[in-house]
């Protein structure tokens, strides 16, 4: 048995706001006092032995992100998979951000993996186990009205105000261009893995959600920012598991056949006492 633990949407930028939560010294003490580990976050103790970590993005924002995922590699002596969310580009370019995640992930000896449109495949006990990983962004399509739903998000995501794409901001447009992108290679890839070592378990990590079964509280107008519809069209592809963020919606669902999931802890600003009980997800293949 291969146990993965993935979460998403730790926003670790807003936790040094948060001493005026209730327990929240107490909280960050108990940190300090497991050795070896982060010193933000959730705990991580008493989880059980972990063969495999997925974050799946809104980690931290820049490369800070790339720092905690060495942290809990060297903590829970597993190897990390992380893919970037929206927030991770937030007062970026993302242009010049991606490759510079991709440039310092390698420097964790091999402990941490950042993926853009990448594959990393590992050997668990005597299983190959594939990650194709992407933050996917969306195509606007979820409800049938792009233009409608595109006119939204430029409103009201703080994506289309704070992350930028060379010098101009970051547009809807640029968002399901590299949607479209990220699909096609997701498809063309999984396909050709699948056929060419159908012993392997392909697991999906993005960001964004796969259908609007996922959605949690991101209904209405604002749906179509948070999630494409691609159930069904990967499924046929038979991945062991997805694994997603954004929505801050938990759920361990299966759909088609195929099983998604998602851990988001959310913004320890909603809720704040609740998120200082989080536990990550814990996948077992």
């Amino acid at each position: 048995m291969i146990r993965i633990l993935y979460m998403s949407d730790l926003h670790l930028e807003m936790e040094r706001w948060q001493l005026r939560v209730p327990g929240w010294e107490r909280y960050l003490a108990r940190h300090r006092a497991i050795a070896k580990h982060p010193a933000r976050g959730p705990l991580l103790n008493g989880l059980g032995s972990v063969d495999l970590v997925v974050l799946a993005g809104d980690i931290h924002n820049g490369l800070r992100g790339i720092v905690y995922a060495e942290q809990v590699a060297a903590y829970l002596a597993a190897p990390v998979v992380y893919v970037a969310g929206n927030h991770e580009f937030y007062h970026h370019d993302i242009a010049r951000l991606l490759p510079a995640c991709q440039k310092a992930a390698p420097h964790s000896e091999g402990q941490v993996r950042f993926l853009e449109r990448g594959v990393a495949r590992y050997d668990i006990r005597g299983q190959r186990v594939t990650v194709l990983g992407c933050t996917m962004w969306t195509d606007y399509d979820l409800t049938g009205d792009r233009q409608a739903a595109m006119r939204v998000a430029k409103t009201q995501m703080n994506d289309h105000a704070l992350i930028r794409l060379g010098r101009a901001v970051f547009t809807p447009d640029d968002a399901r261009a590299r949607h479209l992108e990220s699909r096609l290679w997701l498809h063309k890839t999984l396909a050709r893995l699948t056929r060419d070592d159908p012993a392997a378990r392909n697991i999906i990590v993005t960001h964004h959600a796969p259908g609007a079964g996922y959605l949690g509280a991101r209904v209405g107008g604002i749906a179509p920012a948070y999630a494409s519809d691609m159930v069904i069209e990967f499924a046929s592809l038979r991945p062991a598991a997805w694994v997603h963020g954004h929505t801050h919606f938990t759920h361990n669902s299966v759909a088609e056949g195929m099983r998604i999931m998602s851990a988001p802890r959310g913004y320890v600003t909603e809720g704040a006492e609740t998120m200082l009980d989080y536990k990550p997800g814990i996948l077992e293949i």
